[in-house]
Parts: C-alpha cells; sequence; structure tokens
C-alpha cells in the first residue's frame, strides 16, 4: 500500500539515528524497535515542519456584487508549525506496529506576516457550498433556501478573522441545514478550512518494523484494518 504518510520524515530520521549510533549497524539503529536509537525519534517527530498560509484579501465586495472586477490583496504568509506523534503503539506478531499518528499545528508569529487575529474578507463558503448542492434540487428547496441566506443574514462574502477561517467559526446556517437536510454537509458543528486536521489522527495504520526484514521498514500494511 506505500510508505506511511510521515515517511519524508522518518526518513530524515535515519540519517541522524546512523549518525548517532555509530558502531551498531544501521539497520538496528533505524527499525522500528523500542531498542533502536531512533525509537523516540520515530514516536515524536522533532525535525520542525512549517506550513505557510496565505489570503487574497477581497477589497471591493460591494462593487463586485455591482458586476466589478474583483482587486485583492495577498495576505500573508501565516506560519503554522506542525506536530506528530503516535500514540496506541502496538507490536504485532508479523513484524508490523499498529498506530494513530495525531497532528497539531502552533501558530508561529515570529515567522509570521500578521496575526490571527487579522481580518479577511472572502468568499462565504458555506453559502457557496450550500448554493451548488441546491442546483439540481426541487425548485421549493432552493426558494427555501434563499428564505433562509436572508433571515440569518448570509452574505456572498464573509470578514472573518484568520484563526476562525483556519480553525472553525460557529454559524447558525450549518446547524440549520444539519436539522432539516441532513448528510448535505460533510462535517458538523463548527466550520473551518483545516478545523478537521488539528488536534486530529489520520486512522489506524499498521506498518512494517524491519526489524525480521528491513527491506520492507515502513512499508504500509494495513489502514484502518484494510489491506490492498
Amino acid at each position: 500500500m506505500g510508505r506511511s504518510p510521515s515517511i519524508i520524515q522518518e526518513m530524515m530520521l535515519v540519517k541522524c539515528a546512523s549518525r548517532c549510533g555509530r558502531g551498531r549497524p544501521m539497520s538496528q539503529n533505524v527499525r522500528i524497535d523500542p531498542s533502536s536509537l531512533s525509537f523516540n525519534m520515530w514516536k515524536e517527530i522533532p525535525v520542525p515542519f512549517y506550513l505557510s498560509i496565505y489570503f487574497f484579501d477581497i477589497v471591493n465586495p460591494d462593487a463586485i456584487l455591482l458586476g466589478e472586477k474583483p482587486q485583492v490583496q495577498e495576505r500573508g504568509p501565516y506560519v503554522y508549525r506542525e506536530f506528530r506523534h503516535k500514540s496506541n503503539i502496538t507490536f504485532n506478531d508479523n513484524d508490523t506496529v499498529s498506530f494513530l499518528e495525531y497532528r497539531s499545528f502552533q501558530f508561529q508569529p515570529d515567522k509570521s506576516h500578521g496575526l490571527e487575529s487579522d481580518y479577511i474578507v472572502m468568499p462565504n463558503i458555506l453559502v457557496l457550498a450550500a448554493a451548488m448542492m441546491m442546483e439540481n434540487k426541487p425548485m421549493s428547496l432552493k426558494l427555501i433556501m434563499t428564505l433562509a441566506f436572508s433571515t440569518l443574514g448570509e452574505r456572498a462574502f464573509m470578514n472573518r478573522t484568520v484563526g476562525e477561517i483556519m480553525w472553525g467559526y460557529e454559524d447558525p446556517l450549518i446547524h440549520l441545514i444539519n436539522k432539516y437536510l441532513p448528510n448535505m454537509f460533510p462535517f458538523k458543528g463548527k466550520f473551518g478550512l483545516f478545523a478537521e486536521l488539528n488536534n486530529s489522527d489520520s486512522g489506524l495504520f499498521t506498518v512494517f518494523t524491519g526489524v525480521k526484514d528491513f527491506s520492507r521498514i515502513h512499508l504500509v500494511n494495513k489502514w484502518n484494518g484494510l489491506s490492498k
């Protein structure tokens, strides 16, 4: 099934572990085994990885609704450091190990050009998504959705902070749609571009440890119990 999701980070640890463990075969240093020198680094990757986010801030939203061309200003970067750590680590009898890998992001103000409290004007993603999903629905549903937009004060553009856009904000439109049109949106509660990624796991991975067969180290055996 290929390599595990953090293979790039893990392969960067191979060189480090081989240097730190001179005098021992490299395979013993980098295999996934509690006795190997790289095990703690595999469990909680120490190499820093950064995510840089840019936004296009719309400066003339009202004019756009009147038919004028959009004028935008690039904002950012807003930089986040990504942390990954593995949990629920279970070694199996077939030279594999199962685990959950959790990801979290931490804002880095010293590397960013702006703050998470900055406001950005951008298209209202929820309104656009709801409108597209109504495209082939009966006219009665379209009228109900239009009435909902008006009643809730929903507009074509929204003015939200970077933190809200990234990690989620409450919107009454979500609750209304989930109540009367369940499963229309693939999320509940808050909506944010990266809301589902922060403090989340990528599923249960089972990979080869390389203890018995070093050539298969980090190869994925199963994901959430599914093989090829």
